[in-house]
């Protein structure tokens, strides 16, 4: 690996990035990883020392793209290692922790958000990975584009997609749900 040409620098950028996007890393890391968030904090770690070992001028300008990037391929090799260690172990998968939120907790307007959460898991991969860089990492198309590789035709493309099919969902749940009596 390349020695810090300006540490200095380098520790600023570090650190601005720790401070805007430490967080939400660890969430979209998470989501790849199923859940287990141990393993995020650490693809996001290992994401901050290549930040610090990389020259600061090729990466500030685009700097959240650059991280989630970083991330995104990280966590990708984590689940391939992994794959090829442990192919097949249903078990393992279906006691995965869960980060769907309990509906009885929230009001019903936090459970409609919860259950569109829900169908998102549902869709392509693809299409998850869009949705979810959109609506809880506030990337924009370009910045989805970047992390991705997709060009910002197809990221569009994807999002349009992956809506329609969520409306789609939702009606069909919402349907299913007026015409089976609710228990009194």
């Amino acid at each position: 690996m390349p020695v810090q040409p300006n540490p200095d620098e380098a520790s600023l950028l570090v650190r601005r990035a720790l401070d805007l996007h430490e967080s939400a890393l660890i969430a979209y890391s998470a989501g790849i990883l199923n859940g287990d968030v141990e393993r995020a904090r650490e693809v996001v770690q290992d994401s901050l020392l290549k930040l610090y070992l990389t020259e600061p001028a090729k990466v500030q300008d685009n700097l959240k793209a650059w991280l989630y990037t970083v991330c995104r391929n990280r966590a990708l090799d984590i689940l391939r290692k992994d794959q090829r260690l442990d192919l097949g172990n249903e078990d393992a998968l279906g006691l995965a922790a869960s980060f769907d939120p309990d509906p009885s907790e929230h009001a019903d307007s936090h459970e409609m958000h919860a259950r569109v959460w829900e169908l998102v898991e549902k869709l392509r991969p693809n299409q998850r990975e869009v949705i979810r860089l959109k609506f809880m990492h506030d990337c924009s198309y370009q910045e989805i584009a970047e992390v991705t590789g997709l060009s910002t035709g197809n990221v569009g493309f994807i999002m349009h997609t992956a809506i329609k099919k969520l409306r789609q969902m939702m009606q069909r749940e919402l349907a299913t749900r007026e015409r089976t009596p609710t228990p009194s």
